[in-house]
């Protein structure tokens, strides 16, 4: 009996130490040196009635480019304030983006906050923004570029919670001295309302690529320095209580429900808040 009691223990002890680990999580960024992804942020505003060619402007480069263009269309400055009768779709983020842009007109961008110089840019005012004329060109000259960290994002939504968590991985191709932010920016499509120059209904235009929030805040959340040295990885997770809707759910005057099989995160890497690095987009699991 003593023998058999042993036996039986000692399987147990067997079955204990084999039992299946989990397995580790999957680095999602490529190891792979890359060129980079163009990121619009396309300054924009319900009572601009050049924006939707501005917008027309920018689904064009999509269409050329693919997954290496990227455009956030944040709405701010005076065409997009709130006023009686019109969409609000503007956020605390874009005040301070502008003015880092310098625009001077509407629609206005800037192509991975770099400072592009040279008449086929059409930079305004010797700024970041660049008239909608220049997109193209600046974005096409983006991503011949080398990317010094490539990007790997998963984001999932607990419909429960309303809690949404984005997993952010960071490889890094080459050296970065200067501090680098992460930003995860959360973006809408399929907004309808009210747009000067909207076509082919001015009171029924669809707004894509709407910038609804930013989990890091504009200026994004710091990367160790330490971690920014070619052949290091970093990775981190953000989390973030998606509200049932910005500004109102009625529009307007609100800014409209969040329906998040319209919606994505949009992940790029910069470097002191100003040259964006490298993007991502991902879609929401």
């Amino acid at each position: 009996m003593k023998k058999l009691l042993f036996l039986f223990l000692s399987i147990g002890i067997i079955f204990i130490g084999c039992k299946k680990k989990d397995a580790p999580a999957e680095f999602l960024a490529s190891e792979t040196p890359q060129t980079k992804t163009a990121v619009l942020e396309d300054f924009t505003g319900v009572r601009c009635g050049y924006c939707p060619d501005g917008h027309a402007v920018a689904k064009t480069i999509s269409t050329a480019l693919g997954d290496k263009f990227i455009v956030i269309a944040t709405h701010s400055g005076q065409y997009a304030a709130p006023q009686s009768g019109w969409a609000d779709y503007t956020t605390p983020f874009g005040d301070a983006l502008i003015a880092q842009s310098a625009l001077t007109g509407y629609p206005a961008g800037t192509m991975n906050r770099h400072a592009f110089t040279g008449g086929q840019y059409n930079v305004q005012n010797g700024g970041l923004a660049m008239g909608r004329g220049g997109w193209s060109a600046a974005a096409n000259s983006i991503i011949l570029e080398n990317a010094p960290v490539n990007i790997g994002a998963k984001a999932t939504f607990d419909a429960s919670t309303r809690v949404l968590t984005v997993n952010v991985d960071l490889f890094y191709t080459a050296t970065e001295t200067v501090a680098n932010n992460i930003n995860v920016a959360f973006i809408q499509d399929g907004l309808v309302s009210k747009q000067s120059g909207g076509t082919p209904d001015p009171n029924n235009y669809t707004q894509n690529n709407v910038l609804r929030h930013y989990i890091t805040g504009q200026w994004g959340d710091a990367v160790p320095v330490a971690s920014q040295s070619s052949g290091s990885k970093y990775s981190k997770t953000y989390t973030y209580t998606v509200p049932a809707d910005y500004n109102g759910a009625t529009v307007p005057p609100g800014g409209g429900a969040v329906v998040m099989a319209n919606c994505r995160i949009v992940v790029f890497v910069d470097r002191g808040q100003t040259e964006i690095l490298n993007g991502i987009k991902a879609a929401i699991q």
